[in-house]
């Protein structure tokens, strides 16, 4: 019986870390769906639709270009204007998304038509705040209070519930423009001659723990960031190699680049250090288990990977009985997660211990050849004497 295999899911995924967007292939975000903006487990971004005087665009190609980039390309339906009746197939839209802690958006319009054109661009946003396991059950109740603020050209929406607390500002930037936010839409009145294009940059800073994580790539700066250096480091410092065949060579370098997509960071002592994520998008989260086997099948490739991982799972071992974690001194964790339920303790995960293969696997990395040989400090973590 033959295999469907499928080529597009009908999804677009980009992350930077724990970060990360879910939409569909045309941008769009629906609330009743496992789509959106996450950050640390939670959803800032419920609903998201571009229109142009209420008319939805008509999808010509969309794509991730990186694991941190999608581009989407639209034109315009058949539209009624003040002037008239806009023919369908006139207008070029480019909506680019990148992300780098937050989240850059470029959006631009270019008129192909014989005669000047007046549009109202919208941008329908609105914002659930609900946790990653609410988000992907669809088991979705309202909880906390959400405020809605427009000042000062900044679209300010915060949750809070008890002690948690989440926020995200949008802000347009050189736009062609004046924005406008009015019945949940940020709006704009666009203007084109023929030839002419149109452009505004919308940011998407995330409010989450006491941290302001605006996008590094803006305007002014869009490939000589932080977040940049840091990818182009990964990549560098991994094993290389060299081929005569240039397929095997670009194979290969991508795959670094992909693989690099699921670091996240580890802090200790001053020191920062790498560890993979279980997966993209939904498992972008410390996982003991997948770690575990992923540094090792990777350790001739990138053995920092596995020093990541010792260190984090170290961090978080197990030092006291907790039934509701499944927690026992020397145990290693199964999960953690940052979300509203986590926060709150209506779930487990602040980190759940309950796995039995995980501190196993952690032993088996740490006495691994390859991993002694790169282990540079490793011999200095305290845990082991928990597990002895």
């Amino acid at each position: 019986m033959p295999t469907k295999v499928t080529v597009n899911s009908g999804q677009i995924a980009i992350n930077d870390g724990s970060t990360f967007l879910v939409t569909a292939s045309d941008g769009s975000i629906d609330d009743n769906l496992a789509q959106g903006f996450f950050v640390r487990d939670t959803r800032l971004i419920s609903y998201y639709e571009v229109s142009l005087n209420r008319q939805p665009l008509q999808l010509l190609a969309s794509s991730p270009l990186q694991h941190h980039r999608a581009l989407y390309q639209f034109t315009n339906r058949e539209t009624p204007t003040i002037d008239g009746t806009l023919p369908s197939g006139c207008l070029l839209v480019t909506i680019r998304r990148d992300i780098a802690v937050g989240m850059h958006e470029d959006i631009d319009i270019t008129s192909h038509y014989t005669q000047t054109v007046e549009l109202k661009l919208m941008l329908a946003i609105r914002s659930d705040f609900a946790d990653i396991f609410q988000v992907k059950s669809q088991h979705l109740l309202p909880r906390g209070a959400i405020a809605t603020t427009w000042k000062d050209s900044i679209l300010k929406t915060e949750y809070r519930n008890a002690e948690f607390y989440r926020g995200l500002q949008i802000t347009p930037t050189c736009a062609s423009s004046t924005p406008y936010y009015g019945n949940g839409r940020l709006m704009f009145d666009i203007k084109l001659e023929p030839g002419q294009t149109w452009h505004s940059c919308v940011d998407f800073t995330a409010l989450a723990d006491g941290d302001v994580l605006q996008p590094q790539q803006t305007c002014t700066v869009s490939h000589d960031t932080e977040a940049a250096r840091v990818r182009d480091d990964f990549v560098q410092s991994a094993t290389q190699l060299q081929s005569s065949n240039a397929e095997i060579a670009a194979y290969y370098r991508q795959s670094l680049i992909d693989f690099g997509a699921l670091r996240i960071k580890v802090e200790d002592r001053g020191q920062h250090f790498w560890m993979p994520a279980a997966g993209i998008p939904w498992f972008v989260a410390v996982f003991g288990r997948d770690a575990i086997i992923a540094s090792l099948q990777t350790i001739m490739v990138y053995p920092e990977f596995a020093r990541g991982t010792l260190i984090k799972l170290a961090q978080l071992q197990a030092t006291t009985v907790d039934d509701w974690r499944d927690a026992q001194p020397g145990r290693m964790l199964h999960e953690i997660r940052r979300g509203e339920l986590a926060q709150l303790h209506e779930i487990p995960h602040t980190p759940y211990y309950g796995t039995i293969d995980t501190t196993i696997l952690f032993l088996s990395d740490r006495i691994d050849p390859a991993t002694a040989r790169n282990s540079n400090g490793l011999e200095n973590i305290s845990c082991l004497n928990l597990l002895n």
